[in-house]
């Protein structure tokens, strides 16, 4: 079964339920705090002296922040507080310094559960219902759009924008909405036309196995726009589109060790342009955060490099490679999409493998425009709107990507 989103609020976010604070009192190096609804919890003592933002400690959030972990020693002890203020806690320290913190945030806090960790919704060949759609018009004029937008980005790691212009200047003017175009040895923006003398498989007209781009690089990027610029219907061309956190989970329930092997193994991929560019990056083909859950996928069959490995393991690793390159390839993991000029597809590169099928260049040009905005401008670009549409989301941990 497929996953399901779950929206949770994160505690001291604007928008989210006040849980008042009923009383707080020191007890050695830890605070006990009594919440409203009856809950009672623990909070560290350095933590708290710590999370002060007043004047002179300074705020992270700005990077102008003046204390620092060394200046909090062992000993700091917490005189009073005052909990009559509602949303308020004061605290006396001490040396006399005065905290105030918003009643909320130490709420959440209370208990360490940590921070609320966005959930993705994974997808195989049933996209075509639930893909986000979106009006070029919109996109580039109306914030709210905007919004709506990423955050189908955020859920499914892919949406569409519908009536852009097939004009190649379109191409950056919706991208940039989104973030700064990232620059790489490819350039900017960078056109896909089938031509004899390729320079790369996307100028090729043959079969493209479902894939991560530029997995050769430290950091690989993050979105990726496809913009249809003239397609040819009837001709081939039909895009490939693979959630690799489906596939992942698919792994991690059918074949257990192969998957393991994919997020502690080191797989090395490569590209060279003689004279020019050559990049080697080694890295976790799934990577895995702290809690476990899949947050990033670097794949790609043309770049694999021939791969080190001790005798008892190399041809595991390679079985590993090949479940991955099946999953990929199975229909019903595929959403299938023959973009038609005037189309945007926007995909997390970390997440969304893409390909095609073959396509006859002499029956049609197949022309489309690229270029990559870097995942943590995508998702600043959520954060902050989301901080006028959808207070409760702006602070969940979004998957972080390919981090390994």
């Amino acid at each position: 079964m497929l996953d399901t989103p779950k929206h949770a609020s994160q505690p001291g976010s604007a928008g989210s339920q006040a849980m008042p604070v009923r009383a707080m009192r020191a007890e050695g190096g830890w605070i006990a705090i009594e919440l409203a609804d009856g809950r009672a919890a623990k909070l560290s003592t350095r933590w708290l002296r710590l999370a002060c933002a007043c004047e002179q400690c300074g705020d992270t959030a700005s990077g102008k922040r003046w204390l620092t972990p060394a200046d909090v020693g062992k000993a700091v002890r917490a005189e009073s507080f005052d909990v009559s203020t509602p949303g308020q806690v004061t605290a006396i320290w001490q040396d006399g310094h005065v905290s105030r913190y918003d009643a909320a945030l130490l709420a959440g806090h209370a208990g360490g559960s940590g921070p609320v960790r966005f959930q993705p919704q994974l997808w195989n060949s049933d996209l075509t219902a639930r893909l986000g759609r979106f009006a070029f018009d919109a996109v580039v004029a109306d914030d709210e759009a905007l919004f709506q937008s990423l955050r189908a980005l955020r859920d499914h790691g892919i949406a569409m924008l519908t009536r852009v212009p097939a004009e190649t200047e379109a191409t950056a003017r919706v991208a940039e909405r989104y973030g700064p175009i990232r620059e790489t040895s490819y350039g900017k923006v960078f056109d896909l036309i089938s031509r004899p003398d390729a320079r790369v498989a996307g100028e090729t007209a043959r079969a493209q196995i479902p894939h991560t781009d530029e997995p050769f690089r430290y950091a690989p990027p993050g979105f990726i726009f496809f913009h249809a610029i003239r397609t040819g219907a009837g001709a081939g061309g039909t895009s490939l589109m693979v959630d690799g956190f489906h596939v992942a989970e698919l792994m991690r329930n059918r074949t257990p060790d192969l998957f393991e092997l994919l997020t502690r193994h080191g797989v090395t991929f490569h590209r060279e342009h003689a004279g020019e560019v050559f990049f080697s990056a080694e890295a976790h083909v799934i990577s895995l955060d702290a809690t476990g859950a899949v947050t990033g996928i670097r794949y790609n069959d043309r770049c694999l490099a021939p791969q080190w490995a001790s005798e008892d393991r190399i041809d595991g690793l390679i079985e590993a490679l090949a479940e991955l390159t099946r999953l990929i390839c199975d229909p019903q993991n595929q959403f299938q999409h023959h973009l038609q000029p005037g189309e945007v597809l926007v995909f997390d590169n970390q997440r969304v493998l893409h390909g095609r099928s073959a396509f006859d260049p002499t029956l049609a040009v197949r022309h489309l425009r690229s270029c990559n905005i870097d995942r943590d401008g995508v998702h600043s670009a959520f954060r902050s709107l989301a901080r006028r549409f959808a207070p409760e989301e702006a602070e969940q941990v979004l998957y972080q990507g390919a981090i390994f």
